[in-house]
């Protein structure tokens, strides 16, 4: 009597949440009540032990979910939330029953109560959003609503992967479900995540432009040719234009420079590590060392270290050892002083009638020159290098670019304050010039940094057309330019080899 009891007890347990949702109903001693809930988990301590440890099970949760009984659910999640990762015989955790039931106010309130739900894997690795995404196809409204909902709930989720190595991308589109890659892709560009999600790769190689072609997705790959390289190879050494069945889809691809697997070139890694090691690897080094080994905290002592200098080199022309002549009180009596007008960087002098005499004006540095051939150049120098490394190490971003508007015109007022004291020689000119040519070049370096960037790897950053753009040309050119791009791209893989 006593086991058929502690059995009954049990059945009762396990099939408290599949009632319909009477919580409501306080008084009518349903199974469901809140009251009841805690009642049983307290005297069921040992069986909720053994769920827990155990790697599949079935628990009060998942027919919570399953029945659609939210505030059942969400009690029981507050009581025992490692319940909520659990998964079933079938490889389902709660929130995939509530997805797979189409109860989505659950599977909502589910996901609002605990965000990391909605990256649990289940059966094939399928996360809960995975599965909605499959789901939703191109005509389900609410279903995308839901999506958008376990989104918003949980950003992080989207760069899931399952066993296949496919995004949620992939699966939308392994599913047809054209409009839902259409929402997921607008989703990646207002959270600036559209390479870390898009170029992943399945198993097949196959990134999610490969999969919009294959599987006909017209509205997803007009999209996707803007944002992603179009000419990326799968394991079987083919793009998305041989997978490629419909000729709008074919048309839609030509228009952005895609090419035939054929058409490419793409030589293994052996045999690149076989052929000779050329200038442009060296150019792809540099970039990894700046990017790569350059740490956070290297590049915020470099700042400080350059800043100190700039300060100090900055100082040295407002003002220079021994100072600056001041303006004379009164002007020489019976002589006309003319001061003739000079070009940038000129020599001036005064007229006195017939006698051209040099003499100094005010605002001009009172060192000698033999002193001034040391200083200035190498003060200069010290200020143009200082700049430079601040222009390489400080980032490109939008965010950034008021800070370089300001390097610019404090290093233009300090090549304008270096004219107005400088004794007016050769030495002069040059280190004027020398360090025009070193600012203006970092500027240059800098902006080719970013083609290169596009070449090397695939990341979000700001000049994504740019990116993409370059990264098509280069594939599409022959010749020597081409070899030199994959040899970079090469070297550059071959450093982030663990």
């Amino acid at each position: 009597m006593e086991d058929n009891k502690k059995i009954a007890e049990n059945e009762n347990f396990f099939n408290i949440t599949i009632c319909e949702k009477s919580c409501e109903k306080k008084n009518s001693g349903d199974a469901c009540c809140i009251a009841k809930i805690y009642h049983l988990l307290k005297g069921h301590a040992n069986e909720l032990k053994e769920m827990e440890e155990a790697k599949f099970a079935e628990t009060p949760l998942h027919k919570a979910a399953a029945a659609g009984n939210t505030e059942v659910a969400l009690e029981i999640l507050s009581l025992m939330p490692s319940l909520g990762r659990k998964l079933n015989s079938g490889g389902s955790s709660p929130l995939h029953l509530a997805i797979e039931k189409a109860h989505r106010d659950t599977a909502r309130f589910m996901a609002r109560f605990n965000k990391m739900l909605v990256r649990v894997k289940g059966k094939h690795g399928m996360t809960p959003l995975m599965l909605c995404a499959s789901r939703a196809g191109n005509e389900d409204h609410e279903e995308r609503r839901l999506l958008a909902r376990l989104l918003l709930a949980c950003p992080e989720s989207v760069s899931d992967v399952n066993n296949l190595n496919q995004t949620v991308v992939h699966v939308a589109l392994v599913n047809q479900g054209c409009k839902t890659v259409c929402m997921l892709v607008d989703w990646l560009r207002r959270r600036n995540r559209i390479t870390s999600v898009l170029s992943v790769k399945d198993i097949n190689g196959n990134t999610a432009l490969h999969a919009a072609a294959q599987f006909g997705c017209e509205g997803g790959a007009k999209k996707l040719v803007g944002l992603m390289k179009v000419n990326r190879l799968n394991s079987e050494n083919k793009t998305a234009l041989d997978l490629a069945k419909h000729p709008v889809m074919v048309d839609i691809l030509k228009r952005k420079g895609a090419k035939n697997g054929v058409e490419i070139y793409n030589p293994t890694t052996t045999d690149y590590v076989l052929s000779d090691a050329t200038f442009p690897e060296a150019i792809s080094r540099a970039y990894y060392y700046l990017t790569v080994q350059l740490t956070l905290e290297m590049r915020n002592t470099i700042l400080v270290v350059a800043t100190l200098i700039v300060a100090a080199t900055y100082q040295g022309v407002l003002q220079p050892p021994g100072g600056l002549y001041p303006a004379p009180e009164t002007e020489t009596s019976g002589k006309t002083l003319a001061s003739s007008h000079r070009p940038f960087m000129g020599r001036r002098v005064l007229e006195t009638g017939e006698d051209t005499l040099k003499k100094h004006l005010a605002g001009q540095m009172v060192m000698e020159k033999a002193k001034y051939r040391y200083f200035m150049p190498s003060n200069t120098f010290a200020f143009a290098l200082s700049i430079v490394i601040v222009i390489f190490v400080v980032p490109g971003t939008p965010v950034f670019l008021i800070l370089h508007i300001c390097l610019l015109f404090m290093s233009v007022s300090y090549l304008l304050a270096l004219d107005a004291i400088s004794y007016y020689t050769g030495i002069s000119d040059m280190i004027f010039y020398m360090a025009v040519y070193a600012i203006g070049g970092a500027y240059i370096v800098k902006l080719l940094y970013y083609p290169v960037k596009a070449l090397l790897i695939d990341e979000d950053w700001w000049l994504r057309g740019i990116s993409v753009k370059f990264d098509n040309f280069c594939i599409g050119s022959k010749g020597k330019f081409y070899t030199a791009t994959m040899k970079m791209k090469k070297q550059h893989m071959v450093l982030r080899l663990n």
